[in-house]
């Protein structure tokens, strides 16, 4: 099924490859029943389509207004419906008793979006208030601010794609 995904008809060159969006997905849910993933930072929306196609109650968001478009049409596509907001990661307000199981974040990385560390430290601390459990794709070392924000590191792994390497880390 994800090779089909990968004909979405709006495309991010920086996105996650199906390939991994799907194994990402597979990670943040290892359970699928009554599991709750939200993506924050939805960008294109390969992570959404991937857990929607496996059965996964998943919400998006990304604070990027010319992408709503995209991912709408890339959900429909493909016949899949689901809340996706235009907001920022900081604006997401979840009572603790209700806290998303995972979240999955390809956090921005300078190549299309300009981020300091400090809008880093921002939004993971606010993941830490939504989620018990954070699957983090990244380019940086974001080991320091991932501690800082509260999480702690159980495991992590890398893609690469040529001298671009993402790191995956899946912290709790």
């Amino acid at each position: 099924m994800w090779l089909n995904h990968q004909k979405k008809p709006h495309q991010y060159s920086t996105a996650l490859s199906t390939r991994v969006a799907r194994a990402v997905v597979n990670i943040a849910a290892p359970s699928i029943e009554g599991t709750r993933v939200i993506d924050p930072c939805c960008g294109i929306g390969t992570v959404l389509i991937e857990a929607l196609s496996m059965g996964i109650n998943i919400i998006g968001s990304d604070n990027n207004p010319l992408v709503m478009k995209g991912i709408r049409e890339n959900l429909a596509y493909f016949g899949y419906e689901c809340d996706v907001r235009l907001r920022d990661l900081r604006d997401i307000q979840v009572p603790i008793h209700k806290q998303f199981d995972a979240a999955v974040i390809d956090l921005p990385y300078n190549l299309c979006s300009v981020i300091t560390s400090e809008d880093q430290l921002s939004m993971l601390k606010q993941a830490r208030l939504i989620t018990k459990r954070l699957i983090i794709v990244t380019v940086e070392n974001v080991k320091p601010i991932l501690k800082e924000s509260g999480f702690l590191v159980k495991d992590e792994g890398k893609i690469v794609k040529g001298s671009f390497i993402r790191h995956i880390l899946v912290c709790e």
